[in-house]
């Protein structure tokens, strides 16, 4: 799982995308992302956009404890260009 693109389901709800490497009881969240919907007041339209997990924070890897994760899945092929275009600024 080093440094694979993953979709995890935390036990406080929030969905993290992120790179992801597992160090003992620990994973390590490089660059860890959510997915923040917005309502255009003009049109009414529903955009997406991604913003980092922790807003206030320095680092760009993050542990958390393994207990505090219920699911993890891979990433579906769009979600997963734009989470790595967004930390890449490279669009693939």
């Amino acid at each position: 799982m080093a440094n694979d693109v993953k979709v995890l389901k935390l036990i406080t709800g929030e969905e993290v995308l992120t790179r992801i490497e597992q160090k003992d009881t620990m994973f390590v969240l490089e660059e860890p992302m959510v997915l923040q919907s917005n309502i255009n007041q003009q049109t009414g339209q529903i955009t997406h956009m991604l913003v980092p997990w922790l807003m206030s924070g320095k680092g760009k890897k993050i542990s958390i404890s393994i207990d505090h994760v219920i699911a993890h899945d891979d990433l579906k092929d769009k979600a997963e260009k734009d989470y790595l275009a967004t930390i890449t600024g490279i669009t693939l």
